[in-house]
């Protein structure tokens, strides 16, 4: 069950956040065309779902940056990391970024990705670096959606010729992934939270201190009534010396999400 949860969160975050660089900024040039990737095993009517859950027409479709994504490809990319039988044999789902002004903040959207909470989405691109963007992730039934990964991979590279750091992907995913995992063994929707304010402190004072780094987490926890295993902290704070070395804006975070923000200031 983990593993394939684990894929899921895996293969959406990393479509997202290929398909723009770590820190450019959407409203930098509003004029860019929206990007969009889908499976390459979406059938007609498959792909005709998705393009409904985005909002768009056939006529419409020639204004988006569109790329396609293989199985084959997944396999050269994933297999040494998932291995063969969790990567699968399809490539189905899809994401579109849209562009917005500078200020908007990043909002996320998902249809048929029945594990992965806004939140946790939007917290992990945050620390991605993706700004003022729209993201929705989209796929023709509840699937893992391996084909994500591939796909943003590919239409970063179409946009930019370059590629989002492997430390900021890494990341990124770890973040999205530990909070899946977390929140599914606390049965909690606060991991969220947890995590948001934890990347906050370290962003604002910059620790790199394993043991004060436990501190932190134990007096965070302890604060939202988190009861959380000496094994589950450490994981936390592996994944804090990860985001550390990434030297995150905190300024930026608060800007891009502010309610939420707002409401971890208020503890």
């Amino acid at each position: 069950m983990k593993q394939s949860i684990r894929l899921a969160l895996v293969s959406a975050l990393a479509l997202v956040l290929c398909l723009v660089p770590g820190k450019y900024t959407f409203a930098d040039s509003v004029s860019v065309k929206p990007f969009l990737a889908f499976g390459a095993d979406l059938s007609t009517k498959e792909k005709a779902q998705v393009m409904k859950q985005f909002g768009i027409t056939n006529e419409e479709l020639a204004d988006y940056q569109t790329i396609t994504v293989t199985n084959k490809e997944e396999h050269q990319y994933l297999d040494e990391s998932l291995g063969s039988s969790v990567v699968g044999s399809h490539s189905l789902s899809s994401v579109l970024l849209i562009p917005q002004e500078s200020g908007a903040g990043l909002t996320v959207e998902t249809h048929n990705i029945n594990y992965c909470t806004i939140a946790m989405y939007r917290n992990a691109l945050l620390t991605a670096g993706v700004q003022d963007a729209k993201v929705i992730v989209a796929a023709p039934m509840p699937i893992s959606g391996t084909a994500a990964l591939i796909g943003a991979v590919k239409a970063y590279e179409t946009y930019s010729g370059t590629t989002v750091s492997d430390e900021a992907i890494n990341a990124a995913t770890d973040e999205l992934v530990l909070t899946g995992e977390l929140s599914d063994e606390l049965d909690s929707e606060q991991i969220s939270d947890l995590i948001a304010y934890l990347k906050q402190q370290i962003a604002e004072k910059g620790l790199d201190d394993p043991g004060k780094l436990t501190e932190l987490v134990n007096e965070a926890s302890d604060k939202m009534d988190l009861k959380l295993t000496d094994e589950q902290v450490s994981r936390i704070v592996d994944l804090l010396l990860k985001l550390d070395n990434l030297d995150i804006d905190a300024g930026k975070l608060a800007s891009q999400a502010k309610e939420l923000y707002d409401k971890l200031d208020a503890m």
